[in-house]
């Protein structure tokens, strides 16, 4: 299926209890989620751009939206026109491309298009000590569009192809069919979202939520190869998401034992963190339209107590084991789409609260194999994402092409979370090393 396909979307397009939930909690910022390419080529300029993307974005819908204001007079998003490029796609300078830290901490706050234009943005950002590379960031509110939807708009407005190929790049092959939410009964689509429920029934109480209103976040980055994530898992029959979170829970351990080093930590002995893992449902049943969140919010407690790098690994694969059926995921969306408006959202509000966890874990696959932009290689691809309301970080993981790639936002509430980043790298390759004996 051509990636048009997926990013046009039919006249009505109602929106949904996830979607409502990003729209009425802001926490202060608007919750966005995004994607930065780094493209090897001189960068054009920003008219150029636009006259290039013109003829595509007629063609993705998906970025023509805007929900209804007031926002509860009508529970559809709107069409408001095709978008007039010069408020959408804008041009920033930077010192150094390779900051991407210093780059998100100058833009990403910066406000999407208002007076009811669609909210999303695309910066070109260049840097006048490199002219043979430049950079695109893509902004949207999180309402619109979830993490998959946005690469596969990203990937359809700017043309992303292999190198060298005649026709756009197509999105993964389809799955074996499976039943649609549509099949599923009222039964069991209110005990799916009762089961979703039940592994946000302990509260927590360390770290507090932070609930404080909403401040620029802090950024940081980290790669490695992708093929040293599947050595790892490969051994103990993990995916690569298993081992970014086993590597994340051995971050998160060695970021306890430094604040309480610092004296900032009640306790010394690392404890045990749950994180709020959306997991995606789009390839399940028949195609949806892109617009909206087409998502549950799974919980994983990380065992950051576990000194044993191998054992933190089984640890985590034993829990995503238990969330990957798709029945499940079937029947947890089901809950989303059919039950009332109020219930759905009251469901979606408590999986989301705080109280129930403060860190988020995501990821994504941007495409298996190299893309380019006007013919030119895209050297990086990293999605981004939001600290939701009350949380204290978001670490999303994205897989491009041969790389893995860990994006992580914080709050200042996190002392020496900008060491987060290099302790991933290291917990993995403490992994790697512990799968090699």
């Amino acid at each position: 299926m051509l990636l048009s396909a997926t990013a046009s979307a039919p006249a009505r397009v109602p929106y949904r209890p996830a979607d409502a939930h990003y729209l009425t909690v802001t926490g202060g910022l608007p919750p966005m989620v995004g994607c930065l390419l780094t493209i090897a080529d001189r960068p054009p300029d920003v008219a150029e751009l636009r006259e290039g993307l013109a003829p595509r974005i007629e063609r993705v819908t998906a970025l023509s939206r805007h929900w209804p204001v007031p926002f509860r007079s009508a529970r559809e998003f709107e069409h408001v026109g095709c978008p007039q490029l010069l408020h959408h796609v804008r041009q920033a300078t930077v010192d150094r491309l390779a900051d991407w830290p210093g780059l998100l901490e100058r833009l990403w706050a910066r406000p999407l298009p208002a007076e009811r234009r669609p909210p999303w943005d695309l910066w070109l950002v260049r840097s006048p000590e490199d002219g043979s590379r430049y950079a695109l960031l893509f902004r949207v509110h999180h309402a619109l569009l979830d993490g998959v939807a946005t690469t596969r708009v990203v990937t359809e407005l700017l043309g992303l192809r292999p190198p060298d190929a005649a026709s756009p790049s197509e999105s993964p092959a389809p799955r074996s069919a499976r039943p649609s939410a549509a099949d599923v009964s009222a039964t069991a689509a209110t005990g799916a979202a009762a089961d979703v429920l039940r592994g946000y029934r302990t509260p927590l109480t360390w770290p507090p939520p932070d609930d404080r209103p909403g401040r620029a976040p802090r950024f940081g980055f980290a790669r490695l190869p992708l093929s040293l994530l599947r050595a790892v898992g490969r051994p103990a029959g993990a995916t690569v998401n298993d081992v970014y979170l086993a590597g994340w829970a051995g971050a998160l351990r060695s970021w306890q034992q430094i604040r309480a080093g610092s004296g900032s930590a009640a306790d010394r002995r690392p404890e045990d963190l749950p994180v709020r893992m959306p997991v995606s449902t789009r390839h399940l049943g028949p195609p949806s339209p892109v617009i909206g969140n087409r998502v549950i919010s799974e919980r994983v407690v990380l065992p950051c107590a576990e000194p044993d790098p191998g054992r933190r690994l089984r640890a985590v694969a034993r829990q995503t084991a238990l969330l990957r059926p798709d029945h499940r995921r079937v029947a947890a969306q089901a809950a989303y789409d059919r039950l009332s408006f109020p219930l759905a959202s009251w469901i979606a509000r408590r999986s989301l609260r705080p109280q129930r966890g403060v860190m988020s874990a995501s990821n994504v696959r941007m495409s298996a194999g190299p893309l380019s932009f006007r013919g030119a290689p895209v050297l990086h691809a990293v999605a981004l994402g939001p600290i939701a309301p009350g949380h204290h970080c978001y670490s999303m993981f994205t897989g491009y092409h041969d790389t893995a790639y860990l994006y992580l936002a914080h709050t200042d509430r996190l002392p020496h979370a900008e060491r987060l980043p290099a302790l991933w790298l290291r917990a993995v390759h403490e992994l790697h090393d512990a799968s090699c004996r």
